[in-house]
């Protein structure tokens, strides 16, 4: 029999003694940033495949892109860690991995209608919880046979989350980095500074409590899996070297915008960023809209043949055009929606501040340049042109 050596944090014990609690189907596991709460589940859920022959776990999360760059990695890293994994068991055409006594481990999303209202399976993973439908958890609710487990940061001040685990066969299961013994200093020393930014953001990441107030920016975008023909294309350019340099494509049809991602790096000189738009074939005809707090980096990109121009800096006008406008987001435009989803305004105790925080904004201060650019010609051009608020 193979011997595991498990680092282990208390969410592991906790999250293990409910597993074992046949009193309790809902897990629900609400905490801070680095608590440690999805790699305990995957160290847990690894244990369970390996103990108990020919069992099925589905592993969740709301886009598919979204889980491949998160708990699929995660999980993976864990079964390298304990030294069971083996490439010839995981089929990576179907997303699923066989363990050698029958059990699986299978991703899907939630968007996937065929697999969200398919097979049954023994145990559930909802990663990032909150970003489901109430729709979504009961399609995934009545095809679970045993456990369900959710793991969310709880950014929202509304949902079925906080329903569920008033009921008496769920468990909250709260944590924060101090339960995770294994931080470094350094990410300890970042997460405590999250309360020089905001207090509702040093509430939800820092002490895995519920944010205070309504206090997320854009609520209206959805996720699309491809574009259709549009009339107008427009770029926006947010630079960045120790931070992000988002460069973020927005094409127009009148009242929608449909948004992907297309750079996202750090440590970006004005070459290297040239040679990343050239490696893009952006059309030199083409607007892009550029922060304008880097004039030298306009220039060198204005000298390599680029129609560069400096953003309108207009911060609140700016977030009045985004949430003016139908807003699409590529599903594979994964920091781009990482950031929306964080975008938030400052809160000064119950108080919500007309000022956004200043962090986890690059992509989305990129896409406010476009859109802002793109309302403000319009409305220039055309003094009829009329706001769509939805």
């Amino acid at each position: 029999m193979r011997t595991l050596d498990i680092k282990a944090t208390n969410v592991f014990e906790r999250t293990n003694e409910a597993l074992n609690n046949t009193d309790i189907r809902f897990i629900v596991e609400q905490g801070g940033s680095r608590s440690s709460k999805s790699y305990s589940i995957c160290q847990l859920l690894i244990i369970y495949c390996l103990t108990n022959p020919n069992k099925i776990v589905s592993i969740v999360r709301k886009t598919f892109p979204s889980l491949k760059g998160s708990i699929m990695r995660d999980l993976f890293e864990v079964m390298n860690v304990f030294g069971v994994y083996n490439k010839n068991k995981h089929n990576k055409t179907d997303s699923v991995y066989t363990f050698d006594n029958g059990s699986i481990i299978e991703f899907f999303s939630s968007d996937d209608e065929q697999k969200l209202r398919g097979r049954k399976r023994d145990i559930l993973f909802v990663n990032e919880a909150n970003d489901i439908s109430f729709e979504e958890f009961t399609q995934l609710n009545i095809r679970t046979t045993d456990k369900l487990i959710f793991d969310f940061n709880p950014s929202d001040n509304f949902s079925w989350l906080y329903d569920l685990i008033s009921r008496e066969d769920s468990i909250l299961i709260k944590s924060t980095y101090k339960d995770n013994p294994f931080l470094g200093e350094n990410q300890i020393k970042e997460i405590e500074n999250l309360i020089n930014y905001d207090e509702s953001y040093y509430r939800v990441y820092c002490l895995g409590e519920r944010g205070t107030g309504k206090t997320t920016i854009y609520t209206h975008w959805k996720y699309i899996d491809s574009f259709p023909e549009t009339k107008q294309r427009i770029y926006g350019l947010d630079f960045g070297f120790s931070h992000a340099c988002a460069l973020i494509e927005c094409n127009f049809n009148d009242d929608s915008v449909y948004v992907r991602e297309l750079i996202y790096k750090s440590g970006l000189t004005s070459d290297d960023l040239i040679n990343e738009i050239k490696l893009l074939g952006i059309n030199n005809h083409d607007e892009i809209i550029a922060d304008s707090a880097r004039p030298e980096m306009i220039e060198d990109i204005r000298r390599a043949g680029y129609n560069i121009k400096p953003a309108i800096k207009n911060v609140l006008e700016g977030i009045d055009s985004v949430k003016s406008i139908k807003l699409f987001i590529e599903k594979t435009s994964l920091n781009l929606i990482k950031e929306l989803s964080s975008y938030k305004w400052k809160t000064k105790g119950d108080i919500v501040l007309n000022e956004p925080v200043k962090l986890w904004d690059d992509a989305a201060d990129a896409t406010r340049y476009a859109i802002h650019w793109y309302k403000k010609k319009n409305i220039s051009a055309n003094p009829a042109y009329k706001r769509i608020y939805y």
